[in-house]
């Protein structure tokens, strides 16, 4: 067989093999962009006028190490606020957002206040939807104690991760053991735990058509051991059936509180409804893999 034969082949089996692969497995991880404000300080008088600056940068470290975000620059953030005369901190009103966020190329800005009063240290912080200039999440930590302020802009930076699921799919299965197409470049830690699923019923609206949501059925729990820099692999804690998690399941990062325990699980095979609130059953309602909010 002549070297042009063997290079055709070659090429026809790479066109066939890869339509095959899931669309994320081949694709680059595209990290959320955002942009920290500086935080506005509220209460009684703190150490320092920059506190609220310092727990901005503090918040923007914790961020970016996580692997999940693309954190404007401050210097920039500053240059441009002066450019446009927003003069933005701690809270925003909407039309400021939507503006900033145009300038920057960002849909979400974290804002906050940090608040001390009668030797207890607050940190409020929201995450805005520019599109919509609306608060679509809100995180609060506090401590009694101005030493723990690190510690508690790291908790808030764990929330803030919490509301930007990873979503991606299985690649390979091997008895209980299985291998994600994400890793951590992208953020993800042995411990970790995601929600495997399938796409259910597609909901339109009656009038429009337009699709409004997709239901999802939940089938399954993976808890991640090691990481590599693409990949990370896990065991299957949890099935709704043998073998439902499989080659092309996808999956996605659970958020706290998402998780049932093994008496609900028991009581809900098999997993063959949406995971949404069923009204027929009584109202019980069932375990909601939250969709993305950003």
């Amino acid at each position: 067989m002549t070297s042009n034969c063997i290079r055709t082949i070659i090429v026809c089996i790479a066109l066939l093999v890869i339509p095959l692969v899931p669309a994320s497995a081949r694709a680059d991880f595209k990290k959320t962009k955002i942009a920290v404000l500086d935080f506005q300080l509220q209460g009684e008088e703190f150490s320092s006028k920059d506190m609220g600056k310092i727990v901005a940068e503090w918040l923007i470290t914790g961020l970016v190490e996580t692997g999940r975000f693309d954190v404007i620059e401050r210097r920039l953030l500053e240059k441009i606020l002066e450019e446009q005369k927003l003069g933005v901190t701690g809270a925003i009103d909407p039309s400021s957002a939507a503006q900033l966020g145009k300038i920057l190329g960002v849909k979400t800005i974290v804002s906050g206040t940090l608040t001390s009063l009668e030797g207890m240290i607050e940190i409020n912080a929201r995450l805005i939807n520019v599109d919509t200039a609306s608060i679509v999440a809100a995180e609060k930590v506090r401590a009694n104690s101005a030493g723990r302020l690190n510690e508690l802009v790291s908790q808030i930076a764990e929330k803030i991760v919490l509301a930007f699921p990873l979503e991606g799919y299985v690649v390979q299965r091997t008895g209980k053991r299985v291998t994600l197409d994400l890793g951590r470049q992208v953020g993800v830690r042995p411990g970790m735990r995601f929600i495997a699923f399938k796409e259910g019923r597609v909901i339109k609206h009656p009038k429009t058509g337009e699709v409004l949501d997709v239901e999802t059925i939940e089938i399954g729990e993976i808890e991640i051991s090691e990481v590599r820099d693409k990949t990370a692999t896990g065991e299957v804690s949890k099935e709704s059936v043998p073998e439902a998690v499989t080659y092309g399941t996808m999956v996605r990062s659970a958020i706290k509180g998402q998780l049932v325990n093994s008496e609900e699980w028991e009581s809900q095979k098999p997993r063959e409804t949406p995971s949404r609130t069923d009204r027929s059953s009584g109202g019980q309602k069932k375990p909601v893999i939250p969709m993305p909010t950003f």
